[in-house]
C-alpha cells in the first residue's frame, strides 16, 4: 500500500476491493452499542461529556488484539468498518432528544416565553405531533411506552431517520463520483483515518513505531490535560486543571484581547490534535484560514460592537467585558455571524458550480455510463440515486405540508430539493480540500430567517421542518475515500451504517427509559442537565417566540462579497498568487484557538520536523503521526471516562 502522501491509481485499488461488513465487525458495533453506549449517555448526563472518538478507539483496538490472540487477526477492510462505525453506534442515545422535548413544555423557563401569535405562554402552542402537551396523561410517568409518544416518534423517525439517510445516501454516491472519481479532492482526513486502519491491522515496523511514539507521547500529554481533571472531578468532584483546556483564553483576563478591542474573542487550542491537523493540509489554506478567522472573530467582532453597533443592537447589549472566549463566540454568532455565514455557505456552493461546471458535467456524464472500475465500487445507478434523492426529499415536504399546512409548499420543496443538493456541493468541497465541514446548524438558520421574513406567524413551521440533507453525505464521501484506501468495498459502508442506525434506536429507547426511570431529568442525579437544558431551553424559546431577528440582508450582502472573493482568488491562483477560497469560507466557522494551532502545527510540520526529520520521510510519515496522536488522546479520555463511571457504579444505591 503506498503511502497517503505519494498519488494513489484509485482505479488499480478498485480491482481489489474486498468486504468489509462480516459476522465480526457486526459483532463489534453491537458491543459499541451494547457496552459503550450507556457509558456515553451517563457521562453526558453527568458531565457534558462525549466518549464518541474514544469509543471507535477503545473498540477498534479491543477488537484487532482479540483476533490477533485467537489467531485470526481481523482484516483492513473489517477494522475500516468497526473504525468508521463504531462512534456512530455508541454515541448516538437519540431517544434523550425526547426528554428534552418534554421538559421543553414542562420547564418553568418555557412558561416565561410568550408566543408572539397568539399570546400564550409557549408550552400551550407546542403541537401534540411534537411532544406530547404539559397536561397529557404521559406527563405524570417517566416512559415512552405510552401512546401519547406514538405521533411524536413516528414522524421524527421518518423525516429524520429514514428519509433523511435515504437522500444523504443518494447525495453520498453522486458526489463521490464527483468529487473522488473527477475532481479528485484530496480528504486529508481520510489519509489519515487510511493509515491508522492500515498500520493497526498489516502492522508494518516502520509505521508500527511512529504510531506507537506517537501515541505514547499525546498520552502523557493527554493525560495531563484532560485525564488529570477527568479524574479529579469525576471521582473526588474536585476540579483542576493543570493546562488550561480546550483552549488558552486571551479574550479576557491580564492579557485578554478585550482590553484593545472590546467584542474581539481570541485564544490558543492546547489539545494536540487541534495541532497535529495542521501537519496535514496545505499551508496556503491553512494561512487563508487563520486570516478568515481573525477577520471575523477578531476585527470583526469588534467593529459590529463598535463602529457598527446601531447594526447589531442586541451584540451591543448583550456583550459584557469579562466575557469568557466561549461566550463571546457564542454570543457573537447568534447576533452577527450566523446570517454571514449562510452567505458564504451559499456562495461556496455557487462558486462550486460555477468554476467547476466542467467537472459537474463530467460527473453527471460518468454516472450515466459508468466505467467497469465504477462498477466494481458498487455504486447505484443514477437513475435509481435520482429516484431516491427527489423521492425522498420530495415525501418530506408532502409530510411537511399535511403537518403544517398553512406555510407555503414551494418554499418547502426549494429548500428541501434545491437546498441539499447545494449544500452537499459545499460541504464537500470544504471537507475534501480543507477536511472540515460547515457547521450543521446553517441550514436550520437559514429556514428560521426564511420564516421570519415571509412572515409567517406560527411556531409550527420552526418546529419541523422539511429535509434538507447534504451535512451528512460529504463526510460520507470522505469515508468512501478511506474505503478505496483500505481497499474496502464502499456499498459495505451503507449497509453497515444501516445497521448501526438499527442498533443505536434499539439500545438507546432501552438505556435513556432506564436512566429516566432512575431519577427525573434533568434533576441532580444528572447533574449536566441541570446546567445545560435550561440553556438550551431558553435558546429554544427566544427562537420559537421570534426575539432571534432574521437578517436576510447580511445573507445576500455576504454572499456577495464572498462570490467577488472566490473570483478573485481563481484569478490570482492562475497568476501563482495562492489565496485559497476554501481556507477563506472555513476560517469564517473555525474559532480563533483552533484556527491559530492548526496553522503553527502546519508551520512546524513544514519547516521544523522536515527538516529534523527529512522531508521524505515527513511526507511519507505525517498521516501516521496524526492517526496517533488521535489514538493516543481518544484512548486516555476513554480510559479515564470509565474509571470515572466505575467509581460512580454503586453511588445510587439505597445503603
Amino acid at each position: 500500500m503506498a503511502s497517503p502522501d505519494v498519488e494513489l491509481d484509485l482505479d488499480a485499488l478498485k480491482r481489489n476491493l474486498k468486504p468489509g461488513f462480516t459476522y465480526r465487525s457486526a459483532l463489534a458495533l453491537v458491543f459499541a452499542s451494547l457496552v459503550i453506549m450507556p457509558v456515553q449517555l451517563y457521562l453526558m448526563l453527568v458531565s457534558g461529556a462525549n466518549i464518541a472518538a474514544a469509543a471507535v478507539y477503545i473498540t477498534v483496538i479491543l477488537f484487532t488484539e482479540i483476533s490477533v490472540l485467537t489467531g485470526s487477526p481481523m482484516t483492513k477492510q473489517e477494522i475500516y468498518i468497526v473504525y468508521m462505525l463504531a462512534g456512530l453506534a455508541a454515541s448516538n442515545p437519540v431517544f434523550i432528544a425526547f426528554v428534552q422535548r418534554k421538559y421543553l413544555v414542562t420547564s418553568p423557563f418555557s412558561w416565561s416565553f410568550i408566543d408572539p401569535y397568539t399570546g400564550k405562554p409557549l408550552p400551550e402552542v407546542i403541537p401534540s405531533w411534537y411532544v406530547p402537551p404539559y397536561n397529557a396523561p404521559s406527563t405524570s410517568i417517566r416512559s415512552f411506552f405510552h401512546p401519547d409518544w406514538a405521533l411524536p416518534m413516528a414522524l421524527s423517525t421518518l423525516q429524520y431517520g429514514v428519509l433523511f439517510i435515504i437522500a444523504e445516501i443518494a447525495l453520498a454516491m453522486m458526489m463521490a463520483q464527483y468529487a473522488i472519481e473527477v475532481e479528485r479532492l484530496p480528504f486529508p482526513l481520510a489519509n489519515v483515518d487510511a493509515q491508522m486502519i492500515i498500520t493497526l491491522t498489516e502492522r508494518p515496523k516502520e509505521r508500527m513505531t511512529v504510531f506507537a511514539i506517537s501515541a505514547f507521547i499525546t498520552g502523557i500529554y493527554a493525560l495531563l490535560l484532560y485525564g488529570v481533571p477527568i479524574l479529579m472531578f469525576g471521582i473526588y468532584g474536585i476540579p483542576m486543571q493543570l493546562i488550561p483546556f480546550p483552549w488558552i483564553d486571551l479574550t479576557t483576563g491580564y492579557f485578554g484581547v478585550e482590553k484593545i478591542m472590546p467584542g474581539a474573542a481570541y485564544g490558543i487550542a492546547t489539545d494536540a490534535l487541534a495541532w497535529a491537523i495542521g501537519f496535514i493540509l496545505p499551508l496556503d489554506l491553512l494561512a487563508c484560514q487563520f486570516i478568515s478567522s481573525i477577520a471575523v472573530w477578531v476585527f470583526g467582532s469588534w467593529l459590529a460592537l463598535t463602529v457598527f453597533g446601531s447594526s447589531f443592537p442586541e451584540w451591543v447589549e448583550e456583550w459584557k467585558r469579562g466575557m469568557s472566549l466561549q461566550l463571546v463566540v457564542q454570543r457573537a454568532t447568534l447576533r452577527v455571524w450566523v446570517y454571514p455565514q449562510v452567505g458564504v455557505t451559499l456562495a461556496l456552493a455557487v462558486l462550486t458550480i460555477a468554476l467547476r461546471y466542467r467537472n459537474i458535467v463530467n460527473a453527471f456524464k460518468m454516472m450515466l455510463r459508468p466505467p467497469p472500475s465504477l462498477r466494481q465500487s458498487g455504486y447505484f445507478s443514477f437513475s435509481k440515486l435520482l429516484l431516491m434523492y427527489l423521492g425522498a426529499t420530495s415525501l418530506s415536504v408532502v409530510v411537511f405540508h399535511m403537518i403544517v399546512p398553512d406555510f407555503p409548499v414551494w418554499i418547502a420543496a426549494i429548500f428541501s430539493i434545491g437546498g441539499s443538493l447545494l449544500l452537499a456541493l459545499a460541504n464537500t468541497r470544504t471537507l475534501g480540500e480543507a477536511g472540515a465541514t460547515l457547521p450543521p446548524t446553517l441550514p436550520n438558520f437559514l429556514w428560521y430567517g426564511t420564516v421570519l421574513a415571509i412572515g409567517y406567524p406560527k411556531v409550527d413551521a420552526l418546529l419541523f421542518t422539511p429535509l434538507i440533507a447534504g451535512t451528512a453525505s460529504p463526510t460520507w464521501v470522505q469515508n468512501i475515500k478511506t474505503a478505496y484506501l483500505t481497499e474496502t468495498r464502499p456499498l459495505d459502508f451503507f449497509k453497515a451504517y444501516i445497521v448501526a442506525v438499527i442498533l443505536y434506536h434499539i439500545f438507546s429507547i432501552i438505556y435513556v427509559s432506564f436512566m429516566w426511570a432512575i431519577a427525573p431529568i434533568p434533576s441532580s442525579v444528572y447533574p449536566a442537565t441541570t446546567i445545560y437544558w435550561p440553556i438550551e431551553v431558553i435558546n429554544q424559546g427566544m427562537f420559537l417566540t421570534r426575539q432571534i431577528t432574521s437578517r436576510m440582508d447580511l445573507i445576500f450582502s455576504s454572499m456577495g462579497l464572498f462570490i467577488v472573493l472566490g473570483v478573485a482568488s481563481h484569478f490570482l491562483n492562475k497568476l501563482g498568487i495562492p489565496l485559497n477560497m476554501v481556507g477563506l469560507a472555513t476560517g469564517t466557522f473555525t474559532w480563533p484557538p483552533f484556527a491559530t494551532a492548526a496553522l503553527l502545527g502546519g508551520i512546524i510540520g513544514r519547516y521544523a520536523l522536515t527538516r529534523y526529520l527529512g522531508k521524505e520521510w515527513w511526507r511519507r510519515n505525517r498521516a501516521v503521526v496524526v492517526a496517533g496522536v488521535a489514538v493516543g488522546e481518544g484512548l486516555v479520555v476513554g480510559v479515564t471516562s470509565a474509571f470515572t463511571m466505575m467509581s460512580k457504579a454503586t453511588w445510587l444505591l439505597p445503603y
